[in-house]
């Protein structure tokens, strides 16, 4: 038999490996719809266009099929993964609902990042939106910053309101899935993540 050796044992680098490696292959995934799928749907889309004048129900499936191809790539992976982290978050806070009274503040230029902490900071993003989008209720105020002080990178979420906030956010702060999420982005950046909540306001740091 033979002994494999030079492979990480510890489980947090073990952790930190496989987070890589699949966020890689979810790239390559998004990728390939963009490059290939969403490319032949497009010249399809075009052949009926010069073919029917622009009118047919066919152009109006490959449409759907387009939208929902594209959707899913982004789903998959943020498009911005491997251009820039502000442009990623950027896009990920354009879905959060339209009604949140929402104020980013993300710098121009980044120094490129792993695309394995890009993927991680999104999917906090993600969550804090999914968690807005299902509450009734929406904070006054939320406000996203990047920034980077030269001896540390940090993005910070702020939510206020001047009266009690929504039932949904502030439990979010003890849901085992977002503690989950925060530890996860310690662990995967060796980074410190880090809440300071009270009725009117929740402010998310995390430092890496």
């Amino acid at each position: 038999m033979t002994k494999l050796s030079n492979i990480p044992t510890h489980p947090e680098q073990l952790l930190r490996w496989w987070h890589q490696h699949q966020t890689q292959w979810l790239t390559d995934e998004a990728d390939a719809i963009r490059n290939g799928l969403l490319q032949d749907l497009f010249a399809i889309r075009r052949q009926l266009e010069l073919v029917t004048g622009g009118e047919s129900a066919g152009l109006a499936t490959v449409e759907q099929l387009y939208g929902a191809l594209e959707r899913l790539g982004d789903q998959l992976s943020s498009p911005y993964l491997k251009e820039s982290l502000p442009l990623a978050l950027q896009h990920a806070l354009n879905a959060w609902p339209p009604k949140v009274n929402l104020k980013v503040d993300l710098p121009t230029h980044w120094s490129a990042e792993p695309i394995e902490t890009v993927s991680l900071l999104i999917s906090i993003i993600d969550h804090v939106g999914q968690t807005l989008a299902a509450s009734s209720i929406l904070p006054q105020g939320c406000k996203v910053q990047l920034a980077d002080d030269g001896g540390a990178k940090r993005l910070t979420l702020n939510v206020s309101s001047d009266r009690d906030l929504p039932s949904a956010l502030t439990d979010l702060c003890k849901a085992e899935d977002w503690l989950n999420h925060l530890a996860t982005f310690e662990v995967l950046t060796q980074g410190k993540a880090s809440c300071n909540c009270d009725r009117t306001a929740l402010v998310w740091q995390l430092v890496w």
